[in-house]
């Protein structure tokens, strides 16, 4: 019976094991190169004199582009709630050099740089002697909600789309408040002097959506008074008739 038992509990461990691996093999490897080479969603702006700068647009895709001075690796990812950290999945990939040759994905790794993913992040590892590169790459993203954790050290820049806003508190918000907004050819542009680790969050809403919220509110409003009138002359019906049948109502009885 215990040798049974010992070998149930070996299969299982196997099983496991397996599928453990089956998981990393699936989900990991180079990402591929016609994922890498696809053409961005618009042009980077590599001479942003930012750490990191970040382009949201009204679509569902944002651009970033990330100063790689001095650094041999990143670890992209992104945290979750329930499956803990996943990798950070972009295309368009593109890698300007410290002589201003910007490089596809087939081109960078051709140049001995590496761009792979497992199951918890996506690397990318630059070619030895890069000097002051940059990386940049197209990702999903909305401007409602724009997360991402701190990658790099450094000053960042998020720039909203056209007609967006996060000054309304309710529905606008602005992660981490040591930041400054200016306006860039019609575009509010959230700065940061300097970020180190943690994440940037930016929530905003497009500025014809306050009327939206505004007739909400003033419905829910409205619907509140009337609920409660209705309530309170519902409640007065029911003490006229304890009053007509004699069951004691008292005035002052709330």
């Amino acid at each position: 019976m215990n040798r049974r038992f010992a070998l149930a509990v070996a299969v299982v461990a196997l099983l496991a094991v397996s599928a453990g691996c089956l998981t990393y093999v699936n989900d990991g490897g180079e990402v591929a190169n016609e994922t890498l080479d696809a053409e961005p969603p618009s042009e980077y702006e590599f001479d942003t004199a930012r750490d990191a700068d970040f382009n949201l647009s009204t679509g569902t895709q944002y651009t970033a582009v990330y100063n790689a001075s001095g650094v041999e690796e990143l670890r992209l990812y992104r945290q979750t709630p329930y499956a803990g950290d996943q990798p950070l999945e972009f295309e368009a990939f593109r890698y300007r050099t410290a002589e201003g040759e910007v490089l596809n994905g087939t081109e960078f790794r051709a140049a001995g740089g590496e761009v792979e993913r497992t199951p918890d992040e996506t690397w990318v590892r630059f070619p030895e002697e890069t000097g002051q590169g940059r990386v940049a790459f197209s990702a999903a993203g909305s401007p409602r909600r724009f997360t991402t954790l701190a990658y790099v050290d450094g000053s960042y820049a998020v720039t909203l789309p056209p007609g967006f806003s996060t000054d309304f508190p309710i529905v606008g918000h602005v992660a981490p408040r040591d930041h400054e907004i200016e306006t860039v050819d019609g575009r509010d542009r959230i700065t940061w002097e300097s970020v180190e680790g943690g994440s940037i969050v930016v929530q905003s809403y497009r500025e014809t959506d306050l009327l939206v919220f505004g007739v909400i509110l003033a419905v829910a409003i409205v619907a509140a008074v009337v609920g409660t009138a209705y309530f309170r002359r519902q409640l007065e019906e029911l003490r006229e008739k304890r009053r007509e049948m004699g069951l004691g109502v008292y005035d002052d009885e709330e």
